[in-house]
């Protein structure tokens, strides 16, 4: 096909023996053959940490030996439940080394949205800490739990070999599975992303980022969340730049003087971020960037008026955890359409049909399968077109502007939260008969969840129940997916089937808002 043509010279930027290939020989080993005293990662929290390619080498290949010795089959599924803290980015590239399959995850989860994650993708391996061990209540059988922070694991570490050879897998074999809300059927589902994705997010990470080996990076995004797997680990270490992160949750302040004292030339964040950072920026703050991407969610118009009055373009991109990488950018040298998602990359052909964004199949980062759901996979292909369910217009010089979702998932603070979960949550409460979930426009989070609720036969609503409705979900579920609005009604709107009507709900949002 064209589209293979087109990618077959973008091959030679990456690492692949025939059909064979494992990514961390392009993100890890051949700079820390060529460049091994280069800064690869620099990890702040209360204290600075710093790994060069060779340092970052030699701990990624004492975890994939510490696996071996652990008798950790390869095609494992092992997931990462830990911070920004450098044993999440070393056992992720390691666990991939070795030749199993890394699944990270948000730290915020708690035990319901763990366990479910856990659970759906028949994890083999945990790796976490002390404190995050602690939601786990169920047992899983043949689960093996590594705790990073224990003394037994940092003895037996210190004694595994610094020497391990990357496992070559087919190119088309997952080397991550991101657990994601679909949009197609269940809430959570594992997105198979192969090794030869590494072709097209090295290309973007190039062209849309325009990272260059001497740039210092700051992706904001958590490993658990896709942008932060790809464009947080993989694509930037790829290009051999040096990468900046920061652990600590967001702080207007504390951000822009990690962005100026690090003298971050490449930013990759949500729109949110940079609504948040509004009243606090300067244009000084801003001197050492050369590119600021925008992903996750809308870029509004304001947003980027604000960051243009200060001497920088917001380059918004579009992609999602099924492209696998950016699919619609803005980039150097592309003439910029004002309030544009830009256009579609080289060797991507796109459309719009029924007001939604298709992609023509294949391309190199296409995820390759849902995890144990063929159908829901299938489901997302029409007559060889992917349905992306996210409506957009094209004019008639091939620029795209974004308009919205197509289905109930709801993106707030640049993440997608399905709203089953978290009604699944409020259900369990001993005050709650129905739950609703919808999305509400916000000013800073794009959206925020609004929680519809009907109550137990003899509850009173009451702000100290609406407060505790609240803590419950943050509790039970994940401390950054919990409803900001709560609202009490007598009962829902359902069609004759019982269906919630949730058009009736966003209805009844708008009429409140206005």
């Amino acid at each position: 096909m064209v589209s293979d043509n087109f990618w077959k010279k973008y091959e030679r930027d990456i690492i692949i023996h025939g059909d064979k290939m494992n990514v961390v020989e392009s993100c890890v080993d051949r700079h820390a053959e060529k460049t091994p005293d280069k800064i690869a990662f620099v990890f702040q929290n209360s204290k600075t940490i710093k790994y060069t390619y060779k340092q970052l080498q030699e701990s990624v290949n004492r975890f994939a030996n510490f696996l071996k010795t652990k008798k950790i089959r390869k095609n494992s599924r092992i997931f990462l439940f830990l911070p920004k803290i450098p044993e999440m980015y070393i056992c992720f590239l390691g666990a991939i080394k070795h030749g199993s399959v890394a699944c990270p995850l948000f730290e915020a989860f708690q035990t319901e949205g763990l366990e479910l994650r856990l659970k759906r993708g028949d994890a083999n391996v945990l790796v976490t800490n002390k404190e995050l061990k602690k939601r786990i209540k169920s047992k899983f059988r043949n689960l093996k739990i590594i705790t990073i922070d224990s003394k037994e694991y940092r003895n037996q570490i210190k004694k595994q070999s610094t020497e391990f050879k990357a496992v070559l897998k087919n190119k088309k074999d997952t080397a991550l599975m991101m657990f994601t809300s679909s949009t197609a059927g269940t809430p959570v589902a594992g997105v198979q992303i192969p090794h030869y994705a590494l072709v097209q997010q090295h290309f973007t990470a190039k062209l849309v980022l325009d990272l260059k080996p001497e740039d210092n990076y700051w992706c904001t995004a958590h490993p658990g969340w896709v942008t932060g797997a790809v464009y947080g680990i993989l694509a930037p270490l790829s290009i051999g730049c040096t990468n900046y992160i920061l652990e600590s949750h967001f702080k207007a302040k504390k951000w822009i003087s990690f962005l100026e004292k690090n003298k971050i030339s490449v930013l990759y964040t949500a729109p949110t971020v940079l609504r948040l950072m509004k009243t606090k920026i300067k244009k000084s703050n801003l001197k050492y960037l050369r590119n600021l991407c925008s992903v996750g969610e809308a870029l509004t118009k304001a947003t980027y008026d604000f960051y243009k009055k200060l001497g920088v373009e917001i380059n918004d991109t579009y992609w999602q955890t099924e492209t696998g990488a950016i699919v619609i950018a803005n980039w150097k040298g592309l003439k910029k359409r004002k309030y544009s998602m830009g256009k579609a990359i080289p060797g991507m052909k796109i459309r719009i049909k029924n007001k939604m964004i298709e992609l023509k199949a294949p391309w190199p980062s296409m995820m390759t399968g849902i995890y144990k759901h063929p159908k829901m996979y299938k489901s997302y292909f029409d007559d060889g077109w992917f349905k992306t369910n996210d409506s957009a217009r094209k004019d008639k010089q091939g620029y795209f502007f974004f308009i919205g979702r197509h289905d109930d998932i709801i993106k707030t603070r640049g993440e997608r939260v399905s709203p089953i979960e978290i009604e699944s949550i409020l259900m369990k409460h001993k005050s709650v008969y129905e739950a609703a979930v919808i999305g509400v426009p916000h000013k800073i989070f794009g959206s925020i969840l609004k929680a519809f609720v009907v109550l137990n036969e003899g509850e009173k609503p009451s702000q100290k129940l609406k407060k505790e409705l609240s803590e419950f979900v943050k509790k039970n579920y994940a401390g950054h997916s919990y409803p900001k609005e709560i609202e009490f009604i007598k009962e829902m709107p359902k069609t004759n089937s019982g269906k919630i009507i949730r058009m009736e709900l966003r209805k009844l949002a708008n009429l409140q808002q206005n």
